[in-house]
């Protein structure tokens, strides 16, 4: 079940010995203060984890893009999603087609393919270049379909002005009642250690290491197995077996 902040806050007060206040947002106490910047370091430091529950999918339309700095026209720019944080790599590709996209490409092709004339028909090569989806030589009419990691861990409160519907989402917690968005133990833990360590209270080593032993427990399941297979006739594959990644 999903936690608000001072939920979650009123868990870390209970496990560190400290009073629970009534609020925390905006609350004056140095102790208080303290306690929510270190909620707010939490919300950013683990959506680096990249766990699929921040997992979206862009689809970007190669028409009305604006030049980039090449004045020929070959390279196209497009805004990207207005939460992306980073790219999940190799799940870029063109609507209609079979090859994928690169993205991002190398700065040594990326270069070469604009020293070179002419127009790049395959593959697609695309970089991210000043916040914005650049793109060699788009074919209009077609999407540039892609997997991002999302930088909104929290969902606000409050509602958009003069909307019903529309939900807010941000990075950092804005009032008491916004929402976490992922495991609620993961900020609980990482919350809990650095606050004791920054109160000096013995034992936040031990707070360290069980939130550390908790972040790669929840990483394990939310990435899944990767299995040894044994070698079979088609349509399985001959050698290797198995895939050549460490995780």
């Amino acid at each position: 079940m999903a936690k608000t902040l001072k939920q979650i806050l009123d868990t870390v007060c209970d496990e560190a010995g400290f009073d629970k206040p009534a609020s925390y947002i905006g609350n004056t106490d140095p102790n208080i203060a303290q306690l929510v910047a270190m909620a707010h370091r939490s919300a950013i430091v683990l959506r680096e984890l990249r766990l699929q529950k921040l997992s979206r999918h862009a689809s970007i339309s190669m028409d009305g893009g604006t030049d980039a700095f090449v004045t020929d026209g070959r390279i196209k720019s497009f805004p990207l999603p207005d939460d992306f944080y980073t790219l999940v790599p190799d799940t870029t590709y063109q609507s209609g087609r079979l090859d994928n996209a690169i993205l991002p490409s190398t700065a040594p092709v990326w270069a070469y393919i604009i020293a070179r004339m002419g127009i790049q028909t395959l593959p697609i090569r695309c970089r991210i270049i000043d916040n914005k989806l650049e793109v060699f030589s788009p074919m209009a009419g077609q999407t540039i379909e892609f997997e991002y990691i999302s930088n909104s861990t929290v969902q606000l409160a409050s509602q958009d002005p003069g909307s019903t519907t529309k939900i807010d989402y941000s990075d950092q917690f804005a009032s008491d009642d916004d929402t976490w968005l992922l495991d609620t133990p993961l900020i609980e833990l990482d919350v809990l250690w650095r606050y004791k360590r920054a109160k000096g209270i013995e034992g936040w080593q031990g707070d360290l290491e069980d939130s550390t032993v908790y972040q790669n427990s929840l990483r394990g399941r939310d990435a899944g197995a990767r299995t040894i297979g044994y070698p079979k006739d088609w349509p399985y594959p001959n050698e290797p077996y198995t895939n050549l990644w460490v995780a």
